[in-house]
Protein backbone atom coordinates (compact mmCIF):
# COMPACT_ATOMS: atom_id res chain seq x y z
CA UNK A 1 0.00 0.00 0.00
CA UNK A 2 1.43 3.39 -1.02
CA UNK A 3 1.97 6.44 1.19
CA UNK A 4 -1.09 8.19 -0.24
CA UNK A 5 -3.44 5.34 0.72
CA UNK A 6 -1.81 4.91 4.14
CA UNK A 7 -2.31 8.60 4.86
CA UNK A 8 -5.90 8.46 3.65
CA UNK A 9 -6.56 5.57 6.04
CA UNK A 10 -5.07 7.46 8.98
CA UNK A 11 -6.91 8.94 11.93
CA UNK A 12 -6.23 12.49 10.74
CA UNK A 13 -6.99 12.14 7.05
CA UNK A 14 -9.88 9.67 6.85
CA UNK A 15 -12.38 12.35 5.79
CA UNK A 16 -10.13 14.14 3.34
CA UNK A 17 -10.57 13.88 -0.42
CA UNK A 18 -7.83 12.25 -2.52
CA UNK A 19 -6.86 15.72 -3.75
CA UNK A 20 -6.49 17.00 -0.19
CA UNK A 21 -4.34 14.01 0.73
CA UNK A 22 -2.11 14.80 -2.25
CA UNK A 23 -1.72 18.36 -0.95
CA UNK A 24 -0.56 16.96 2.38
CA UNK A 25 1.92 14.66 0.68
CA UNK A 26 3.65 17.69 -0.86
CA UNK A 27 4.71 18.89 2.61
CA UNK A 28 5.15 15.51 4.33
CA UNK A 29 8.45 13.69 4.82
CA UNK A 30 8.17 9.87 4.94
CA UNK A 31 10.79 8.30 7.22
CA UNK A 32 11.68 4.73 8.17
CA UNK A 33 12.56 4.32 11.86
CA UNK A 34 14.35 1.16 13.07
CA UNK A 35 13.16 -0.58 16.23
CA UNK A 36 14.55 1.12 19.34
CA UNK A 37 15.40 4.40 17.63
CA UNK A 38 14.26 7.61 19.33
CA UNK A 39 12.04 9.79 17.18
CA UNK A 40 12.26 12.74 19.55
CA UNK A 41 13.20 13.47 23.17
CA UNK A 42 11.41 15.44 25.85
CA UNK A 43 12.62 19.02 25.55
CA UNK A 44 13.49 18.84 21.85
CA UNK A 45 12.21 21.70 19.70
CA UNK A 46 8.67 20.85 18.58
CA UNK A 47 9.13 21.36 14.85
CA UNK A 48 6.20 19.25 13.70
CA UNK A 49 4.01 16.22 14.30
CA UNK A 50 3.72 12.68 12.98
CA UNK A 51 1.39 10.00 11.69
CA UNK A 52 2.44 6.38 12.11
CA UNK A 53 2.07 4.55 8.81
CA UNK A 54 3.55 1.17 9.75
CA UNK A 55 4.93 -0.46 12.90
CA UNK A 56 4.52 0.67 16.50
CA UNK A 57 5.85 3.56 18.58
CA UNK A 58 5.39 4.64 22.17
CA UNK A 59 5.32 8.06 23.83
CA UNK A 60 6.70 7.98 27.36
CA UNK A 61 7.99 10.03 30.28
CA UNK A 62 11.13 9.17 32.24
CA UNK A 63 11.47 9.99 35.94
CA UNK A 64 14.72 11.40 37.39
CA UNK A 65 15.37 7.89 38.74
CA UNK A 66 15.15 6.48 35.22
CA UNK A 67 11.76 4.82 35.57
CA UNK A 68 9.71 5.04 32.37
CA UNK A 69 5.95 5.60 32.19
CA UNK A 70 4.30 4.90 28.85
CA UNK A 71 1.71 7.57 28.08
CA UNK A 72 0.49 6.21 24.77
CA UNK A 73 1.16 3.37 22.39
CA UNK A 74 0.71 4.57 18.84
CA UNK A 75 -0.82 2.24 16.28
CA UNK A 76 -0.67 2.59 12.49
CA UNK A 77 -2.94 5.40 11.36
CA UNK A 78 -2.70 7.38 14.60
CA UNK A 79 -1.34 10.90 14.95
CA UNK A 80 1.19 11.83 17.63
CA UNK A 81 3.05 14.93 18.85
CA UNK A 82 0.29 17.05 17.33
CA UNK A 83 0.22 19.41 20.32
CA UNK A 84 3.44 20.84 18.86
CA UNK A 85 1.38 22.55 16.18
CA UNK A 86 -0.83 24.55 18.52
CA UNK A 87 0.87 24.79 21.91
CA UNK A 88 4.40 25.02 23.23
CA UNK A 89 7.81 25.01 21.64
CA UNK A 90 9.14 21.75 23.09
CA UNK A 91 8.05 18.13 22.94
CA UNK A 92 6.65 17.24 26.41
CA UNK A 93 7.67 13.56 26.32
CA UNK A 94 9.96 11.04 24.60
CA UNK A 95 9.07 8.84 21.65
CA UNK A 96 10.72 5.65 20.38
CA UNK A 97 9.96 2.98 17.80
CA UNK A 98 8.91 -0.32 19.39
CA UNK A 99 9.08 -2.08 16.00
CA UNK A 100 10.63 -1.20 12.67
CA UNK A 101 8.28 1.61 11.68
CA UNK A 102 7.44 4.18 9.03
CA UNK A 103 6.25 7.65 9.99
CA UNK A 104 4.97 10.66 8.08
CA UNK A 105 6.42 13.89 9.46
CA UNK A 106 4.40 17.11 9.09
CA UNK A 107 6.56 20.25 9.46
CA UNK A 108 4.75 22.71 11.70
CA UNK A 109 5.19 25.84 9.57
CA UNK A 110 4.20 24.17 6.30
CA UNK A 111 1.18 22.47 7.86
CA UNK A 112 -0.10 25.70 9.44
CA UNK A 113 0.21 27.53 6.10
CA UNK A 114 -1.66 24.73 4.34
CA UNK A 115 -4.65 24.70 6.67
CA UNK A 116 -4.77 28.51 6.76
CA UNK A 117 -5.42 28.43 3.02
CA UNK A 118 -7.73 25.38 3.20
CA UNK A 119 -10.16 25.95 6.10
CA UNK A 120 -12.44 23.08 5.08
CA UNK A 121 -9.52 20.70 5.29
CA UNK A 122 -8.69 21.92 8.79
CA UNK A 123 -12.27 21.44 9.99
CA UNK A 124 -12.21 17.83 8.81
CA UNK A 125 -9.04 17.17 10.85
CA UNK A 126 -9.92 18.98 14.09
CA UNK A 127 -12.38 16.37 15.34
CA UNK A 128 -9.83 13.55 15.04
CA UNK A 129 -7.17 15.55 16.85
CA UNK A 130 -9.58 16.49 19.64
CA UNK A 131 -10.55 12.85 20.18
CA UNK A 132 -6.92 11.80 20.49
CA UNK A 133 -6.17 14.58 23.00
CA UNK A 134 -9.15 13.50 25.09
CA UNK A 135 -7.83 9.94 25.30
CA UNK A 136 -4.33 11.22 26.06
CA UNK A 137 -5.59 13.40 28.92
CA UNK A 138 -7.51 10.46 30.37
CA UNK A 139 -4.30 8.42 30.36
CA UNK A 140 -2.40 11.16 32.20
CA UNK A 141 -5.16 11.43 34.79
CA UNK A 142 -5.23 7.68 35.34
CA UNK A 143 -1.46 7.46 35.84
CA UNK A 144 -1.30 10.39 38.24
CA UNK A 145 -4.40 9.91 40.36
CA UNK A 146 -5.18 6.19 40.59
CA UNK A 147 -3.66 3.21 42.39
CA UNK A 148 -2.46 0.31 40.25
CA UNK A 149 -5.59 -1.74 41.00
CA UNK A 150 -7.80 1.14 39.84
CA UNK A 151 -5.68 1.68 36.72
CA UNK A 152 -5.98 -1.99 35.84
CA UNK A 153 -9.73 -2.07 36.47
CA UNK A 154 -10.21 1.07 34.35
CA UNK A 155 -8.15 -0.41 31.52
CA UNK A 156 -10.16 -3.65 31.59
CA UNK A 157 -13.47 -1.80 31.56
CA UNK A 158 -12.37 0.39 28.64
CA UNK A 159 -11.13 -2.65 26.72
CA UNK A 160 -14.46 -4.41 27.28
CA UNK A 161 -16.34 -1.33 26.10
CA UNK A 162 -14.25 -1.16 22.92
CA UNK A 163 -14.83 -4.87 22.30
CA UNK A 164 -18.56 -4.65 23.13
CA UNK A 165 -18.03 -7.77 25.21
CA UNK A 166 -17.03 -8.92 28.69
CA UNK A 167 -14.64 -11.34 27.00
CA UNK A 168 -11.43 -9.58 25.95
CA UNK A 169 -8.02 -10.63 24.68
CA UNK A 170 -4.92 -8.72 25.72
CA UNK A 171 -3.48 -7.08 22.58
CA UNK A 172 -0.02 -7.05 24.21
CA UNK A 173 2.11 -8.97 26.68
CA UNK A 174 1.51 -8.54 30.41
CA UNK A 175 4.87 -6.80 30.59
CA UNK A 176 3.73 -4.26 28.01
CA UNK A 177 0.43 -3.79 29.85
CA UNK A 178 2.35 -3.12 33.07
CA UNK A 179 4.31 -0.48 31.17
CA UNK A 180 1.10 1.13 29.90
CA UNK A 181 -0.28 1.22 33.45
CA UNK A 182 2.90 2.77 34.85
CA UNK A 183 3.84 -0.19 37.03
CA UNK A 184 6.02 -3.32 36.96
CA UNK A 185 5.13 -6.85 35.90
CA UNK A 186 5.18 -8.26 39.43
CA UNK A 187 2.72 -5.65 40.72
CA UNK A 188 0.41 -6.20 37.75
CA UNK A 189 0.46 -9.98 38.30
CA UNK A 190 -0.32 -9.48 42.00
CA UNK A 191 -3.35 -7.34 41.17
CA UNK A 192 -4.58 -9.75 38.52
CA UNK A 193 -4.30 -12.59 41.05
CA UNK A 194 -6.34 -10.64 43.61
CA UNK A 195 -9.07 -9.99 41.04
CA UNK A 196 -9.10 -13.67 40.11
CA UNK A 197 -9.34 -14.71 43.78
CA UNK A 198 -12.23 -12.28 44.28
CA UNK A 199 -13.92 -13.78 41.19
CA UNK A 200 -14.02 -10.36 39.55
CA UNK A 201 -12.24 -11.68 36.45
CA UNK A 202 -11.17 -14.97 34.96
CA UNK A 203 -7.86 -15.29 33.11
CA UNK A 204 -6.72 -17.87 30.57
CA UNK A 205 -3.37 -16.79 29.12
CA UNK A 206 -4.24 -13.53 27.29
CA UNK A 207 -8.01 -14.12 27.41
CA UNK A 208 -9.77 -12.26 30.23
CA UNK A 209 -13.42 -12.63 31.20
CA UNK A 210 -15.06 -9.94 33.33
CA UNK A 211 -17.19 -11.88 35.80
CA UNK A 212 -18.33 -9.07 38.11
CA UNK A 213 -18.56 -5.76 36.27
CA UNK A 214 -20.10 -3.94 39.24
CA UNK A 215 -17.19 -4.84 41.54
CA UNK A 216 -14.67 -4.07 38.81
CA UNK A 217 -16.20 -0.61 38.38
CA UNK A 218 -15.98 -0.08 42.13
CA UNK A 219 -12.28 -0.95 42.05
CA UNK A 220 -11.81 1.45 39.13
CA UNK A 221 -13.48 4.13 41.25
CA UNK A 222 -10.97 3.55 44.05
CA UNK A 223 -12.42 0.77 46.21
CA UNK A 224 -9.72 -1.33 47.88
CA UNK A 225 -9.49 -4.99 46.98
Amino acid sequence: MGSSQLLHNSQLCAHLSPGEVEQLLRIVAIRDVPKGELIFLEGDDAVGFYILLRGSVRVYKASPEGREHTLHRIKPGQIFAEAAVFHGNKYPANCEARLDSTVAFFPKADFVRLIEHNPQMSLKMIASMAAFLRDFNQTIEMLSLKEVSARLATWLLNAAERAHSNQITLPMSKGDLADVLGTVNETLSRNLRKMIDLKVIGVDNRDIAILDQVRLQAIADGEKM
